[in-house]
């Protein structure tokens, strides 16, 4: 089978093109919006992040280590959904910036825990208030109801491809 891909539906919606082949519409495939979307939002997000001296990649681990301390970097990392080098690669630029330490764990000297310092504990106080901005930004004008609604959506897609 062929594939079209084109930027809007043809007048006769649901119809195959002149070739016999389905039609791909960009505005129609959750995957290239949501993928747009993420890109768009990292951007916003990146540029308020920035001015701390974090990353986005920074900002996802400070939020998991903010909610629970003393992670693993393969807690951390399996959370996150990324593989382990990445999360290794994140973990030093966080630790060459000050923002974690990584200790003994008390029960298995081989693994290293991960916690926050002073900064990495301050920095909740100003990052979050950013991504709260971003977040308000990209849904303004949305009722209470339709933001429920998109992050109940977003928690389906997630749900199924992770």
């Amino acid at each position: 089978m062929s594939y079209a891909v084109i930027r809007r539906r043809p007048a006769a919606r649901g119809e195959a093109e002149a070739d016999g082949g389905t039609p791909f519409v960009i505005e129609e495939s959750a995957a290239h919006l949501v993928a747009l979307a993420s890109r768009l939002f990292t951007r916003a997000l990146q540029e308020r992040l920035g001015r701390y001296g974090v990353s986005v990649a920074q900002w996802s681990m400070l939020l998991l280590l903010w909610e629970e301390e003393g992670l693993s970097q393969k807690e951390l990392s399996r959370r996150q959904q990324i593989e382990e080098p990445t999360a290794a690669r994140t973990l030093q630029r966080m630790e060459r910036d000050g923002l974690i330490r990584r200790i003994q764990d008390g029960e298995d000297n081989r693994r290293r825990r991960v916690v926050l310092t002073e900064r990495g504990r301050e920095l909740c106080g100003e990052l979050v208030p950013a991504a709260l901005e971003v977040d308000a930004l990209a849904t303004h004008g949305l009722s209470g109801d339709e933001k429920r609604r998109l992050l109940s959506l977003l928690g389906y897609i997630v749900a199924r491809l992770g």
